[in-house]
């Protein structure tokens, strides 16, 4: 055994010493021998700056085996005429180079509106060389922007659009709007003809429809406000277009609904020191507490003993009244609350709606179901047979609704089956009062690829044998198409995907190749096909 140990011990001092060679080995050299790089250009490439003075400057960089030896910056305009070009010494590893606006062959503040093009070249030591070239535009802004213009659009003006104000550089503002807690987004053309920002995740920044699709803003805000929007950092900011009082930086609605954790139930300032949470549904021994930030960072207030004022820091609040929907009112001084109860919703306590019948996808085996809409009503929008269907409540016939009337009336329980017409429609029903109606509805294709372009639908009809899917048989062009419904932009469909994909609600624009096609969507899918 000693022999052994005698033997490991050496056998582990020679591979200490065969590593220690190898390191010493590492070519110091190759790994910092690299092309210079370029690492900041001033003004960046696509951006916008507005007419005035300033200064070209670009920041390269290099590794120690070979240091930067020689840079070069060229400014044409869009003519291909040389307002500028500039040859400096440059040393090290890091160096920069910055041409005067004022040597400009016309001074920088002279220069029109426009786009200008920058050719640069930057050399090492050893002859290694980099070139890049980008462009700008100085525009007629009153500050430096990303966009000509800016809009924000929603529930709240008909996904129309309310035009916003540049007041800084790359920031948007706009005061005085109630976004009444609907959805909403930033767009930069009225007609959601290019770039459009949406923030699903309500951490206050933006997504673009261009990296990947977005959806809508549904943070809850309500009340007058104003907005900004930096269309350089997509942050936003939207706070009460009166500033009030308050103790907290914020107020979130945090139990056992939401597992004590997150901003989905996120208050409203609306008053000094008034917060106000529109609408929770609470069920009976729901526990709850109120907190300054979403994962009890901050201070947090609890009401154990039930009374109507909060301690900080004190235990949870037990829910006992009537389950439900309610409004929620909390005072950040007094620390009163008040609950409004505003109805049952969710359809009655119902965890699903869905229409069924012969007259239906699934026919009498198996239910659409519908989308809950939040305010105690179901909606969808489904192509339908001749035939019949009724609505019915948790995939049960234990609780379900029909009538004899089409296309509006009042169901009632184990009432007679609906008689349906061929067609799209869009169905909504409110399982407490019964009440339905089924709205025609159209679906349209629209685009620069389509015979009308940008300005009109052309009209798509229901397959027969599957009438949630819409057809038409269309001459297309080169160009970009969508899907809306009712000749409207309040719900459109788009996706980056061709000659099929799944379309999204404000998805992007479908990019199309000329053709003639037959073209099929489906409403309930969102599926598309250019065949």
């Amino acid at each position: 055994m000693k022999n052994f140990l005698k033997i490991s011990s050496i056998l582990v001092l020679a591979g200490l010493v065969a590593f220690s060679c190898t390191k010493d080995e590492i070519d110091v050299e190759a790994l910092t021998d690299f092309a210079p790089g370029i690492v900041s250009i001033t003004p960046a490439n696509n951006s916008k700056i507005v007419v005035g003075n300033f200064d070209l400057k670009v920041i390269v960089a290099d590794g120690e085996s070979s240091p930067l030896s020689e840079i070069s910056v060229q400014l044409l305009d869009e003519f291909g005429n040389t307002l500028a070009d500039a040859t400096q010494a440059v040393t090290g590893t890091r160096d920069s180079i910055v041409v005067p606006g004022a040597d400009f062959a016309v001074p920088a503040e002279q220069l029109g509106a426009g786009i200008y093009n920058m050719n640069i070249t930057v050399s090492d030591a050893k002859g290694q060389t980099t070139n890049r070239s980008t462009s700008f535009e100085i525009s007629l802004l009153p500050f430096a922007a990303n966009h000509d213009e800016m809009w924000i659009a929603g529930g709240f003006n008909g996904w129309g659009g309310d035009a916003m104000t540049l007041v800084a550089d790359h920031t948007w503002e706009i005061s005085g709007i109630d976004l009444l807690g609907d959805e909403w987004k930033f767009k930069n053309c009225l007609d959601w003809c290019d770039e459009d920002w949406g923030d699903t995740d309500c951490n206050n920044f933006m997504e673009s429809n261009l990296s990947g699709g977005n959806g809508n803003t549904a943070c809850g805000y309500s009340g007058e406000v104003t907005v900004t929007f930096n269309d350089e950092t997509l942050e936003y900011t939207v706070r009460p277009a009166v500033e009030f009082a308050t103790n907290l930086s914020g107020l979130y609605l945090l139990g056992t609904f939401n597992n004590f954790d997150g901003d989905e139930f996120r208050f409203q300032l609306t008053g000094d020191n008034t917060w106000e949470l529109a609408e929770v549904e609470l069920a009976e021994g729901d526990e709850f507490k109120f907190a300054e930030m979403p994962n009890f960072m901050g201070k947090n207030f609890g009401d154990a003993d039930g009374d109507g004022v909060a301690e900080e820091f004190g235990n949870n609040t037990m829910f006992m009244g009537d389950p439900g929907i309610y409004k929620i009112t909390f005072n950040d001084a007094t620390l009163e609350y008040t609950m409004e109860f505003l109805g049952t919703g969710g359809g009655g306590g119902f965890e699903s709606i869905g229409i069924i019948g012969d007259a239906t996808p699934g026919g009498w085996d198996a239910e659409t179901p519908m989308t809950d809409n939040g305010d105690g009503t179901y909606s969808i929008l489904i192509g339908l047979l001749d035939g019949e269907a009724k609505f019915r409540a948790d995939n049960d016939w234990a609780v379900n609704w029909g009538a004899t009337d089409f296309p509006s009336g009042t169901g009632t329980q184990d009432g007679p089956n609906i008689p349906v017409t061929f067609g799209l429609y869009q169905v909504t029903f409110n399982p407490e009062t019964g009440e339905y109606s089924f709205e025609a509805a159209s679906v349209g294709i629209i685009g620069d690829s389509t015979p009308d372009g940008w300005d009109a639908d052309t009209d798509m009809m229901p397959d027969p044998a599957e009438p949630s899917v819409q057809t038409v048989n269309i001459e297309l062009t080169d160009g970009e198409a969508k899907f809306r419904l009712n000749n409207d932009w309040g719900v459109n469909w788009g996706a980056g995907d061709f000659p099929s994909g799944i379309g999204t609600q404000d998805g992007p624009n479908i990019p199309v190749t000329a053709g003639n096609y037959t073209v099929r969507f489906n409403v309930l899918t969102g599926e598309y096909s250019f065949e």
